[in-house]
């Protein structure tokens, strides 16, 4: 009995916990995780999710998800998206049709459950649904379904309490819906009367203002606030009919005789000032309001307010729209042509009407307005019909067309009406960004400045231009090394040459010039006219060339980078009704200083890389120098790509009786990591003409990193000192923290190293080795970059290496070391990750 009261309870707070959330709650999405996790708590389940049924849809949506502290449903989750539940189709979609509680104890065995495998992820292999509300298929709002690991059947008294959840939701789904609908109906209402041409005035039983459109504030000019509870017959009712107007609405609240109402009548209407205007008037009654409310439809029809009238609501919608509005008969003569079609063609009232409209088409688009009337004798209605179309000052301008057939009531069709919307900037921009875009991928294509400069032209032909030009400033302040693309490769190739035997005269009036001198970007819309010609020709060659290429229009921005000017791009229009103007700038000089990013990072790549070939010759020699009595065989792999320079290094020192060798390798990478390289190269190299063993120098190397300003002159050795010891050799090893050296003999590899790392410690560690190297025997020393080769699980230890050198010993020399290199990139899939040197000596007789 305890038991039963204490469940009661629990059940009675879910309750009053879901009430207060739905209460609270403002939309489905925001209250479904809190109802789904009280009841699924409720029951005692794991894991729940919502599926809602929008108004008129044929398929659920799923709403949210919910799992318990330690269940991950997710994987649920997904899957549930990615299905598609109509009426009868899986669970939630049975209950849903059943508008029933459906249950599936094993979801595994069960074939209408379509998302078994997602469910056994996540371990919840049993499930139920419960349509929101139950028992009337054609109601249900919404489907709740709960997952959980085992349940045979619900107890009768739990379905109850289910039904009364689903209620629940049930009612905040039904109040939030028409909540909308309201908010949707009031909101019509409200466009209706803002939007209405006609006054629309609304009195109530006391002859009171109650709305007040804005139509009638334009026609009578009261604002609403003036309007709004004054007495109407004082408004806008002229004093002689007063009276009339008092009497018979109380004679209608007293008998309910209509004299007035449902009837259309003229009468003359009292404005603001004292102007007096003949309207049309129709009276209504709002049904099933009590007291009586009336709604006033009023309308000016004196021929002078009509006018007005109808070119208040043309100037309305243009000025709304920056539309240009026009019309023209059947055979495309104009008849009609506001100020916005002045405004976007240049062409005044007077000179378009009466005008066939092909005046403003471009020639190539000469049978277009053929196909657009033909549409309109067939009662076609045209919309957003993107073309476009010729201003007065010759400039091509993209617009998007309403055109909408004019029928005489009599007379059939009789023309069309037309409404032109200018979008070139709309479509500017988009192929602005779509070419930017292009462009700028084309630009790191390449790290060579004259390739980069080809790549910029040629990205912005046919695009932007139809002939793009660079112009450098160069080492003696002229104007040249122009580079040059066009639509007509002979004419780009002629102007090129020009530029190279005419440099530009940075003092000239040349536009380049100007642009250069002024620093900013400019535009010269028309280059047509003999000044433009005289200013812009270099010579008679390039007036010549201006003429053949049909110059029309230019824009030249300035390339400038890192406070550096690179010179300037030009964009030029030729043999096209496309003009450049300043609104184009802005894309343009985009472009420029992409452009001139690009160039300069050429520039500074190129001078980098110079350094870096430098740097890279300080770490090694071009070939292992030669031993008398010694096969030597270097791999030296740089795995950078371009100016990233390691700080691998090697270098053989030849000696009266034999040679230095060095392998090393300096942390970090980068100039400042070559820079030790260098460093550490050439003081082992100062360092043996004084000191006889190899531990010592390397103790002396320490001491140098350690004087070093960087907290990263850090670096690993291994120094050999090879001496001739009768018919074999001695060597001796110094080792400071780099991976053992490989010692191969008949006996097998043995490893050689320790010690510690190079400039970490004041009193370093150098490890110290003794060997004889017999004839057949191999040395091998190498850096970490063949231990490391490719991902972490693909690593090797020194042991691996000596085992596979051990298995090429009888080979060349070469061949071992090629094998041996073959590993590492393989192991990287194709490429290393570090730099790598491998080198291995081995006695020869003679």
């Amino acid at each position: 009995m305890k038991g039963q009261e204490v469940e009661l309870r629990r059940y009675l707070r879910a309750q009053r916990a879901l009430a207060a959330q739905l209460i609270e709650g403002g939309s489905l999405d925001e209250v479904a995780g809190g109802f789904i996790s009280t009841v699924a708590t409720l029951l005692r389940w794991k894991a729940g999710a919502l599926w809602e049924v929008p108004p008129g849809a044929r398929e659920l949506r799923f709403v949210a998800g919910w799992s318990e502290p330690g269940v991950e449903a997710e994987p649920l989750w997904q899957r549930s998206r990615e299905l598609t539940f109509e009426p009868g189709s899986g669970l939630p979609g049975i209950a849903w049709e059943r508008g029933e509680i459906q249950t599936s104890p094993n979801v595994a065995s069960d074939p209408a459950f379509r998302r078994h495998e997602a469910a056994a992820e996540t371990g919840l292999t049993a499930a139920l649904a419960i349509p929101v509300p139950l028992g009337a298929p054609q109601n249900v709002l919404a489907v709740a379904e709960f997952h959980t690991d085992s349940f045979e059947s619900l107890p009768g008294d739990l379905e109850d309490l289910l039904a009364s959840f689903g209620d629940q939701l049930a009612m905040f789904l039904n109040r939030q819906r028409a909540d909308v609908s309201i908010r949707t109906s009031e909101q019509f209402k409200s466009a209706v009367l803002t939007s209405s041409l006609d006054c629309v005035v609304g009195m109530d039983h006391e002859g009171k203002v109650v709305e007040f459109n804005e139509a009638a504030q334009e026609l009578f000019g009261y604002g609403r606030d003036e309007a709004i509870g004054e007495e109407l017959a004082e408004l806008i009712v002229p004093e002689h009919l007063r009276q009339r107007h008092r009497e018979g609405l109380r004679r209608y609240l007293e008998t309910g005789e209509k004299v007035v109402i449902g009837q259309r009548i003229e009468l003359p209407a009292h404005c603001k000032g004292g102007r007096i205007v003949p309207v049309e008037l129709t009276v209504t009654r709002i049904a099933d309001s009590e007291p009586p409310l009336f709604t006033g439809f009023l309308r000016d029809i004196s021929e002078r307010s009509e006018v007005e009238r109808v070119r208040h609501h043309l100037a309305e919608v243009v000025r709304g729209t920056q539309d240009a509005v026009l019309s023209k008969d059947l055979n495309g003569i104009l008849t009609s042509w506001n100020r916005g079609a002045e405004a976007l063609y240049g062409y005044t009232e007077e000179e378009a009407i009466g005008t066939h409209v092909s005046f403003i088409v471009p020639e190539d688009h000469k049978n277009e307005e053929m196909r657009i009337l033909d549409r309109v004798k067939r009662s076609e209605r045209l919309e957003t019909y993107e073309t476009e179309r010729i201003r007065k000052d010759g400039a091509r301008v993209d617009v998007s067309l309403t055109v909408s057939p004019i029928e005489h009531p009599v007379l059939g069709i009789v023309g069309a009406s037309v409404v032109a919307r200018d979008i070139t900037a709309e479509r500017r921009r988009r192929r602005a960004q779509e070419f930017l875009v292009a462009a700028t991928r084309a630009l790191d294509a390449s790290l060579d400045p004259r390739e980069t400069a080809r790549s910029v032209v040629e990205a912005a032909v046919p695009a932007v231009a139809e002939l793009c030009v660079i112009d450098f400033v160069r080492a003696d302040r002229c104007i040249g090394d122009s580079v040059v693309a066009g639509v007509d490769p002979a004419a780009a190739a002629r102007l090129e040459e020009i530029r190279r035997s005419s440099p530009l005269d940075p003092g000239g009036e040349h536009p380049v010039a100007q642009v250069l001198r002024e620093d900013r970007p400019m535009v010269w819309p028309d280059l047509t006219s003999s000044e433009s010609i005289a200013e812009v020709a270099q010579n008679d060659e390039h007036r010549q060339l201006m003429a053949e290429a049909g110059y029309r229009s230019a824009a030249v921005v300035p390339l400038r980078a890192r406070g550096r000017t690179l010179g300037a791009l030009s964009f030029l229009h030729a043999h096209s009704h496309l003009r450049y103007d300043s609104a184009d700038l802005a894309l343009l000089a985009e472009l420029g200083d992409r452009a001139a990013l690009a160039l300069d990072n050429a520039r500074l790549y190129q001078e980098r890389a110079r350094i870096v070939r430098n740097l890279q010759r300080g770490l090694r020699p071009p070939t292992p120098a030669d031993v008398p009595g010694l096969d030597i065989s270097v791999v030296f792999e740089a795995a950078g790509e371009g100016i990233e320079v390691g700080g691998d290094l090697y270098d053989v020192l030849p000696t009266e009786d034999g040679c230095w060798v060095l392998v090393g390798d300096v942390a970090g990478k980068g100039s400042s990591a070559a820079g030790v390289s260098v460093a550490l190269r050439h003081s082992v190299r100062g360092l043996t003409r004084e000191l006889e063993r190899p531990d010592e120098v390397l103790v002396r190397v320490n001491e140098m990193l350690r004087e070093g300003t960087s907290l990263n002159d850090f670096a690993t050795a291994l120094l050999m000192r090879m001496t001739r010891n009768g018919e074999g050799w001695h060597g001796q090893l110094a080792a400071a923290g780099h991976p053992d050296a490989i010692h191969l003999t008949s006996d097998g590899p043995r490893q050689l190293g320790g010690g510690a790392l190079l400039g970490a410690l004041a009193r370093t560690e150098v490890a110290s080795h003794s060997l004889a190297v017999g004839p057949g025997d191999t040395l091998l020393l190498y850096t970490d970059g063949w231990l490391e080769a490719g991902p972490v699980e693909r690593h090797c230890e020194p042991a691996r290496l000596a085992e596979m050198a051990h298995g090429f010993a009888d080979e060349a020399l070469g061949e071992m070391i090629d094998r041996l290199r073959g590993d590492a990139v393989a192991r990287g899939g194709g490429r290393l990750r570090d730099d790598m040197v491998i080198l291995a000596l081995r006695p020869v007789s003679g």
